[in-house]
């Protein structure tokens, strides 16, 4: 690799960074009306490890920053994230009213592993973050508990990361068109004191639930606007006939994309401070704005940075020659990542014959190319 020079890991995803790993729980059941409590389901949980197993994340801690963009969410453990500047619990994303059920489940995995926690150790501090699936899924139903959780956890892997409509992503919608999890890395040469010329790995995931169609820009182009087709209508003809359930006023549909929301989580093998990793947190909101979002009223947008080097002093010198091409990556890895959760979903139809489309990727590439842009957002998924 040339100094310098920025390229994708060999999954384009969070995991490559070393030991990062993800594990997804998909719930998909039901079809039709919507029955508060029963379904539909269109739902999940995804959960992102740092390296170790849960004793030795909790015993051994990284360095972590959260930052909130835009606070109109229910995220959960960032204020002493932000307080000490330490990450001790996987990272945990799923649906708005599963959250607090789903972070219970992940404590009873973290006590079962640690029976000193509580006793002789410190209490816990788990990290969730959550979008809102309710266009799609019964939310109200809460489906997301100790099963999915303990699903999602024995699932997590490194590698290849799933993207789209999978775990917390299930019934997510993204700039009026199906979205979910999406996730990609950035590696260069750096100079590390002591160290001389190392690769340094950063990584990105989200959650993405948030934008109008009219705002998607890719590379530039805003190619929400110039898609052809009509939006989707709020509401669709039931099978048989029958009309659907007709949204309460004041409840706008995925077209309006002014109440979604995006849960960005970063990870870097490089020895940086939590008030460096808060910098670079703050630099995924660029990678965001590029694909045509403006963090409205209603939309919870958060970023949780960690590391995983546990090194210690010294850490890399505040210096741009330093810092910039984490800044770079930062919002390079989060504007492809959300794309890529474009990219990866297929059309879900969800509750009361809500129906969201994929987006056109062949139309896409067609409208870069028309204005000499090549694809440049990695391979596409397997299927998509």
């Amino acid at each position: 690799m040339t100094p310098g020079t920025m390229q994708r890991g060999p999954f384009n995803a969070i995991t490559d960074v070393a030991g990062v790993r993800v594990g997804h729980a998909t719930v998909i059941r039901g079809e039709g009306p919507l029955r508060a409590g029963q379904g539909p389901v269109r739902t999940g949980v995804t959960v992102i490890l740092p390296p170790g197993d849960l004793r030795s994340i909790y015993d051994g801690k990284f360095t972590a920053a959260a930052h909130v963009i835009n606070g109109f969410g229910k995220a959960l453990g960032l204020a002493q994230v932000t307080e000490l500047g330490r990450l001790e619990t996987p990272i945990l994303l799923t649906g708005t009213l599963s959250i607090w059920r789903a972070a219970d489940a992940l404590l009873d995995h973290i006590l079962a592993a640690h029976p000193a926690i509580g006793i002789t150790a410190p209490t816990v501090n788990v990290v969730a973050g959550e979008c809102n699936d309710g266009w799609l899924n019964d939310i109200r139903g809460r489906h997301v508990g100790p099963a999915e959780v303990a699903a999602a956890l024995a699932a997590a892997a490194g590698g290849p990361v799933a993207e789209g409509s999978v775990g917390a992503g299930t019934g997510m919608v993204c700039y009026g068109f199906k979205g979910g999890i999406g996730s990609a890395s950035r590696t260069w040469q750096a100079a590390l004191p002591d160290a001389g010329e190392v690769t340094v790995t950063l990584g990105g995931l989200v959650l993405a639930n948030f934008g109008r169609r009219r705002d998607l820009t890719i590379a530039g182009v805003p190619v929400g606007r110039l898609l052809a087709g009509p939006d989707e209508p709020a509401a669709r003809p039931q099978p048989g006939g029958q009309a659907a359930r007709p949204e309460p006023a004041g409840r706008p549909g995925p077209e309006a994309g002014e109440g979604g929301s995006v849960v960005v989580i970063l990870a870097t093998d490089a020895p940086l401070s939590s008030r460096q990793l808060g910098r670079i947190a703050r630099r995924a909101a660029a990678g965001l704005a590029r694909t045509g979002t403006v963090y409205w009223h209603g939309s919870g947008d958060f970023v949780l940075a960690f590391s995983t080097a546990r090194r210690y002093p010294p850490y890399l010198p505040d210096e741009g020659a330093y810092l910039n091409p984490f800044f770079e990556a930062a919002a390079a890895v989060t504007e492809e990542a959300v794309i890529r959760a474009l990219v990866a979903a297929r059309p879900v139809t969800g509750r009361d014959g809500h129906r969201v489309p994929a987006l056109h990727v062949d139309q896409v590439r067609r409208l870069l190319e028309e204005r000499g842009i090549a694809w440049d957002y990695g391979p596409e998924p397997e299927g998509a």
